[in-house]
């Protein structure tokens, strides 16, 4: 069994280390807001965009269900 109190100080450094990397995400997305191009974060928020919108948006690609794959599938009565 773990010592609790190390256990705590183990959950306190992964907490600062997360702090420390969401305060270098913001960093990089206020340093691209400035550069003119459109971080990710701004991108998918719900205020206008700051690029061109009639550019066509890449798709993700989707699982094509096959006769095969279904063929497979347990049957419920």
């Amino acid at each position: 069994m773990k010592d609790i109190y190390e256990l705590i100080r183990q959950k306190e450094a992964d907490l600062d280390r997360i702090q420390r990397e969401i305060d270098a995400l913001r960093l990089s997305a206020k340093l691209l807001e400035e550069s003119g191009r459109p971080s990710p974060i701004a991108a998918s928020s719900h205020s206008a965009p700051a690029y061109n919108s009639s550019a066509p948006k890449p798709q993700p690609a989707q699982p094509v269900a096959t006769p095969a794959a279904w063929a497979s599938a347990k049957q419920f009565p």
